[in-house]
């Protein structure tokens, strides 16, 4: 492939070739008709939406030649990406720049208040990398399409394209205090918050803890309860058949669902029911553990609170070496406190693992407040991990360290504004600041009355805003020419 795809919008003239695509026989499948669709019933729609300002359709050129087309939908607070590539073209890789292009369009046109995202069938793997490969990622969340082509409904995974967004995770935890309604009503308000991913913790608590291990004293001091680790988790463990409820809960409720294992046992049980594993900072060191995530090939958030940069080294050459990509990790800098004070955040490590690994990465806050998550993500935060309960008055050992749920709903808000406010990079006039281009920005004016002939000096021009003529950026050009009219007092000189 030479590289040089490009999508246009298309017009009237494009018909018959889109036609043709959506009658191949692999088009058909995929777009769910039964057999060839009717041509004028077609046309009459294609016509009508091309004039429809929440679709765009483009075409998909590639060296003069069109090889497919693609659309961009606007539709309920989302911007849907789909396309079709002729069968002579598949496997070209003209998709993957297609989408690419896609995005690019969606960045210039400022889409930023819509979720970008894709559907892939779950048998399409080609479809999937597609996706993968443009920076989409799998949510946890499908819908059954019926297929007319072959009588059948097929899964269609939905994919969110998350390159320059950050990941937004809810941290439930143990905030459920043991209570399956509780932690549904979690979920349910970090759907209200605008969060990405609701996460608990899962275990057995005979295989994480013995029964004498004491209590950390911020657990003692949050509780008011002094007892054993054993006894406090004991009562705090959901069972596997309520996170598979919780799992189904969430997919109905549109919601990632996640969970961090401690312990290899609830991993095995995690493993169908996810497609990133977080892995806490009380497993930097534990190679078996390390090993065996590893071994699952998912994405990975690994957490470093209490750690060392010897430790984060040490723990991704684990993780890698029992098979992962560094790519698909992401190291979350942490203070293992509950509550964090701001003296102890040091905020810069974040950028520190980031530089020495050249890795993404993330932070896992534990402060009172907002503020914090919000700076990190401008420091360039790929995922934000923030505990929530349904009250701080609750009784449990990290409440008094969460944010209650309208206080999730205002940084997600913040961070998503701040990401907005990020931009592109690009050093460029923006779209809004061109009309104030013209009225602000200097013109070249009489400084005096000129006569033709009269030779332009600093004596007889000067600089102020007008709105048209010569721009001040050609001062020094202008300097010493000669004048070709006779120009008044404050008019612009002409050349």
């Amino acid at each position: 492939m030479s590289g040089s795809v490009i999508i246009r919008l298309a017009d009237l003239s494009f018909f018959n070739l889109y036609y043709s695509i959506k009658s191949e026989k692999s088009n058909i499948y995929w777009s769910g008709h039964a057999g060839v669709p009717d041509k004028n019933n077609l046309q009459s729609w294609f016509e009508s939406e091309l004039s429809n300002e929440n679709r765009k359709i483009f075409t998909i050129d590639e060296s003069f030649q069109t090889v497919g087309y693609l659309y961009i939908d606007k539709v309920n607070g989302r911007a849907e990406i789909s396309y079709a590539i002729k069968e002579s073209e598949t496997g070209k890789g003209y998709a993957t720049q297609a989408v690419k292009q896609a995005l690019r369009y969606i960045k210039r046109n400022n889409y930023f208040k819509y979720k970008i995202v894709a559907y892939a069938a779950k048998t399409n793997k080609a479809s999937r990398k597609v996706l993968e490969n443009n920076s989409f990622v799998y949510t946890g969340n499908f819908k059954s399409h019926y297929f007319k082509s072959i009588d059948s409904e097929i899964d269609m995974l939905e994919y969110e394209y998350q390159c320059n967004k950050c990941l937004i995770i809810a941290e439930a935890g143990v905030n459920h205090n043991g209570s399956l309604e509780v932690a549904k009503k979690l979920i349910d308000a970090a759907r209200e918050a605008g969060v990405d991913a609701i996460k608990f913790q899962t275990w057995k608590t005979e295989l994480l803890v013995t029964k004498k291990t004491r209590q950390a004293d911020y657990q003692i001091e949050n509780t008011e309860i002094e007892e054993t680790q054993y006894d406090m988790l004991k009562n705090l463990e959901l069972s596997f058949d309520e996170f598979l409820e919780l799992k189904k809960y969430c997919d109905s409720k549109n919601i990632m669902f996640l969970s961090t294992p401690d312990e290899i046992v609830s991993a095995d049980f995690l493993k169908p029911l996810q497609d990133i594993f977080k892995i806490g900072s009380g497993e930097l060191t534990n190679i078996p553990f390390l090993r065996h995530i590893g071994s699952f090939k998912k994405k990975i958030i690994l957490s470093t609170g209490m750690g060392t940069l010897g430790e984060i080294e040490n723990a991704l050459s684990i993780l890698i070496n029992a098979g992962m990509n560094q790519c698909d990790i992401t190291v979350l800098h942490a203070t293992t406190m509950y509550p964090t004070s701001m003296m102890d955040v040091n905020l810069n490590a974040m950028q520190t693992i980031q530089n020495a690994f050249k890795i993404n990465v993330g932070y896992s806050d534990h402060t009172m407040g907002i503020e914090v998550p919000i700076a990190a993500v401008a420091m360039g935060a790929k995922v934000i991990e923030k505990h929530f309960t349904l009250s701080r008055g609750m009784q449990g050992p990290d409440h008094k360290a969460s944010l209650e749920p309208e206080e999730l709903k205002d940084m997600v808000k913040a961070i998503r504004n701040i990401e907005c406010a990020l931009g592109d990079g690009n050093k460029l006039p923006k779209k809004c600041e061109l009309d104030n281009k013209k009225i602000v920005r200097k013109s070249i004016v009489a400084k005096i009355n000129i006569k033709k002939g009269d030779v332009f000096s600093e004596g007889n021009i000067e600089t102020k805003r007008l709105g048209e003529g010569v721009s001040s950026a050609l001062w020094d050009e202008v300097i010493g020419l000669k004048s070709n009219y006779n120009i008044h007092i404050d008019e612009a000189i002409r050349l």
